[in-house]
């Protein structure tokens, strides 16, 4: 039985690309250095306002570090996706298979999508042990990890529009970075207060942590999800538009 009876053509390069986190180091140093940061951040902090400072069984504060977390590591999960392809030789070859580059690019967004989850949920064991000594809100938790796996799409949808621009790993893990931080140093307040007035409310509506802070307090927000599934998709589009201009 096809997997949700998907087209051939994607669900091979999607086993591809979600095999070769697993086949390389990157997406074990991924996993392992983001596991670390993100509990140590929310037990710890940096100096006061720690976990166990505040005594409060929540996860809210968990939440907070995501999307400055996800600048930086989500590109690491991004840079090669087309970038490799380019240095390897391989994307001509790709190109010429009978799978279109809309199969291609979804199939590429949907691995590191699935595999960012997967990390995601490795740190499920922290709600767990609230849970255990404390009444933690559920509500809340579903909300934050929902709206870190939108988020981290919109985060990966960019990054693999921007790895087909990079001539290498580097180059387009640096581009990423700068990118993504844009568009999260847009809702801060310091940002919003430069700008003030109209420009503010501008540079709010598409900043994409001002759009994660109502997951972040366990609210589902449908015009906040419509945004991110807005986002994702205006992105996979300007991939597939960029790959059928340079390599018809």
């Amino acid at each position: 039985m096809k997997l949700l009876n998907l087209p051939p053509g994607l669900v091979s390069v999607f086993k591809k690309e979600w095999f070769s986190y697993f086949n390389t180091p990157i997406g074990y140093v991924f996993s392992i250095l983001y596991l670390f940061l993100s509990s140590f951040l929310f037990f710890y902090g940096l100096g006061e306002g720690s976990f166990w400072d505040r005594k409060v069984a929540g996860m809210e504060e968990y939440f907070v570090w995501t999307p400055l977390l996800f600048v930086v590591f989500v590109p690491a999960i991004t840079m090669r996706l087309w970038s490799e392809e380019k240095r390897s030789g391989s994307l001509e070859i790709l190109f010429t298979l009978p799978i279109s580059k809309w199969e291609i690019v979804a199939a590429k967004f949907l691995a590191a999508w699935a595999f960012l989850g997967f990390t995601v949920c490795l740190s499920l064991s922290i709600p767990f042990f609230i849970w255990a000594f404390g009444d933690l809100d559920l509500g809340i938790v579903f909300a934050g990890y929902a709206g870190c796996w939108l988020l981290g799409g919109a985060y990966i949808s960019l990054g693999i529009f921007l790895s087909s621009f990079g001539r290498d790993q580097i180059s387009s893990y640096i581009l990423t970075v700068l990118v993504c931080l844009f568009f999260f140093l847009l809702g801060t307040q310091p940002v919003l207060k430069f700008f003030g007035g109209g420009p503010s409310a501008f540079a709010y509506l598409f900043a994409l942590s001002s759009h994660f802070e109502s997951f972040r307090l366990g609210i589902l927000d449908l015009s906040d999800t419509l945004y991110f599934f807005s986002f994702i998709a205006a992105n996979l589009a300007g991939n597939v538009f960029f790959l059928r201009r340079n390599y018809p």
